[in-house]
């Protein structure tokens, strides 16, 4: 009984995540850029906002708590 000859055998490695699709993010103009842009001005809009509160009540409390004479 003749042998057969083995075939060599390739390992391939599997990738751990599957490939995303952009489509439905880029879709209709909302780029991940501009939700990011947004964003970051959103949060410059509402520290500065936070701020000036901040300050407002600072001046408030301090003028109230000065003994009137």
């Amino acid at each position: 009984m003749p042998s057969q000859p083995q075939q060599p055998t390739a390992n391939q490695t599997i990738s751990p995540f599957a490939p995303i699709d952009p489509t439905p993010i880029v879709e209709h103009g909302e780029s991940p850029t501009a939700i990011i842009l947004a964003i970051a001005i959103l949060i410059s809009i509402l520290v500065g906002s936070i701020t000036g509160l901040l300050r407002v009540l600072a001046l408030a409390i301090l003028l109230h708590s000065k003994p009137s004479r």
